[in-house]
């Protein structure tokens, strides 16, 4: 690790992402574009062609480092698949990736900021269905304390099913920011209530999601109870500043940006200064206005509190089956608040 003038570089001479905190372990780059799983990964110059290697030469408990390297277009994209997982591991029966090893770390090296970062994950191009994937699951995150950086999810099976996952966190305690999961852009995804571009479950929550983009504006519209955002399993304390729920709904009853079941959340969640919009595809194209934005039952098990939030085509936050109030009216820093049944 080498300190200059104009900066600090390291791993090779690649410059550090501003705000990506400092690991301690190993660095390993993955470039689909130029790179082989035969090579040692530990340069960019020598990187691995896939997230799979990547993955399976981390220590966990490590803090090692992924690098994610795009390539300024979708040709350098990460493509996820079935035969892709095989050349890894030949025992896989399908292309999801298992991120399992605690305190690891997948950081994209593209230009930070961007709606569809170019460091990309996707499925793969051409027809290519969920069945030949193996699982509706694309990425499941069952590790914690990692961090998730600069990078975008598509979920885009030309045929799925009714059960297609973008990105699942269930391990708790990890931190995302600017990471986009577009999910569901299958007509069979887009219309089933079992289809989410993100779900955040299991007991441990208390994961972090900053800047991110959660939600597709520009795929199939959604024709049936699609949650583009989804809280399950009493999963307490899960907080989101200043990140994009979108979606594109396409009849008053379908779509919905966040859904929580009974008990699908514990203490609270926070949405802080968030964006959620139903939006107009291409250029002006009529959408549908949402009846309700939040597909809440009367007893999510905790609160759901909204500070310094927006919302656009929908023509209300929730059903009246659930209170929501404004807790600090005309106060500064006030927000609104669901409350527990």
């Amino acid at each position: 690790m080498t300190t200059v003038s104009d900066g600090l570089f390291q791993y090779g001479g690649m410059p550090v992402t501003s705000g990506v905190p400092m690991f301690t372990g190993n660095a390993f780059f993955v470039n689909p574009l130029t790179g082989s799983d035969g090579n040692s990964g530990k340069s960019p110059d020598r990187p691995f062609a896939s997230l799979y290697k990547a993955h399976a030469a981390a220590t966990a408990g490590n803090h090692d480092q992924i690098f994610l390297i795009g390539s300024g277009s979708t040709t350098g994209t990460a493509r996820l698949s079935l035969a892709n997982a095989q050349l890894v591991d030949s025992s896989v029966s399908a292309g999801t990736l298992v991120w399992s090893k605690n305190s690891t770390h997948l950081i994209g090296i593209a230009a930070p900021g961007t709606a569809n970062t170019r460091a990309r994950i996707a499925t793969p191009t051409g027809t290519y269905a969920s069945s030949t994937f193996g699982s509706g699951n694309m990425v499941t995150v069952t590790a914690s304390d990692c961090y998730f950086s600069n990078f975008s999810v598509a979920h885009s099976f030309t045929t799925g099913s009714t059960t297609d996952i973008c990105w699942t966190d269930s391990g708790g305690r990890n931190s995302y920011n600017g990471v986009s999961f577009f999910g569901g852009q299958s007509t069979a995804a887009a219309a089933a209530s079992g289809s989410m571009s993100l779900l955040v479950t299991g007991t441990t929550g208390e994961n972090t999601f900053n800047n991110c983009i959660i939600g597709s504006d520009a795929s199939t519209a959604r024709t049936g109870s699609f949650a583009e955002l989804n809280l399950t399993g009493d999963t307490p304390r899960n907080r989101f500043y200043r990140c994009v729920i979108q979606t594109q709904a396409g009849s008053t009853t379908a779509a919905f940006w966040v859904a929580i079941p009974n008990s699908g959340i514990d203490r609270y969640v926070l949405f802080d200064d968030c964006t959620f919009v139903n939006m107009r595809a291409g250029s002006g194209a009529p959408f549908s206005l949402m009846a309700v934005g939040f597909s809440l039952t009367p007893a999510p098990g905790g609160t759901v509190i909204m500070r310094s939030c927006i919302t656009t085509g929908a023509t209300k936050i929730d059903t009246n089956s659930v209170a929501v109030t404004n807790q600090a009216a005309g106060a500064a820093g006030g927000g609104l608040g669901v409350a527990i049944a």
